[in-house]
């Protein structure tokens, strides 16, 4: 199972289940490691080594992220507490970006996706929220002038990255659903452009 097919399995199996395929499967993996910056400092070397046990380690059934059902941080009706999924995005190319309070990179990859709006019109992107409160979070993407649709990461989708993995990170589908790449750290515009195109999702205008 290549790493392709390697993120959100551990949204469908058990605790029990996890343990026993972490031991089994930490052979064999292929990582899209990107141009990574300094991580925030409260991550340590320690969550960096569990990110890649815990979720480069797991074969990955990627369709389930369509399904999981979280809290929406920036409501059109400003609730408080609507729960949507991603069903919507299913059949198209989407980008999930991780972030957090307080993180610099984050701030600086999320001014990257706003810019890259206009040439990849195509690319659906999600802001995910972690390690923060929902008014912590909420604050960050005010702060940011943020335009994406934000949701606060359920604790399916935690277990299957890390509760303590670094960010900025991103998850990139393709339109079958299937997950293409992983970037971890802050990534540049050309960067990101360039490893969309090598994994044959041309959407961006050259």
């Amino acid at each position: 199972m290549n790493s392709k097919q390697m993120i959100s399995a551990r949204l469908k199996i058990t605790a029990k289940e996890a343990t026993a395929m972490i031991v089994k499967k930490i052979v064999g993996v292929v990582v899209e490691q990107t141009n990574t910056r300094p991580r925030h400092p409260r991550g340590n070397l320690i969550g960096a080594l569990m990110f890649f046990v815990l979720t480069l380690a797991i074969p990955v059934n990627a369709q389930t992220i369509y399904q999981e059902k979280m809290l929406r941080l920036n409501a059109e009706n400003n609730s408080a507490s609507k729960i949507e999924t991603l069903a919507s995005y299913q059949g198209k190319t989407l980008l999930t970006s991780f972030f957090m309070p307080n993180c610099r990179w984050c701030q600086r990859q999320h001014k990257v996706l706003k810019k890259m709006q206009s040439s990849c019109p195509n690319l659906q992107t999600v802001m995910l929220g972690v390690q923060g409160s929902k008014q912590k979070l909420r604050q960050e993407l005010q702060r940011e002038k943020n335009t994406f649709p934000a949701f606060l990461a359920n604790k399916n989708i935690i277990n299957a990255i890390g509760s303590q993995s670094p960010v900025p990170m991103m998850l990139i589908f393709d339109n079958q659903g299937q997950l293409a790449f992983k970037t971890i750290g802050y990534t540049p515009e050309e960067k990101l452009k360039k490893l969309l195109n090598q994994h044959q999702i041309k959407i961006c205008a050259v």
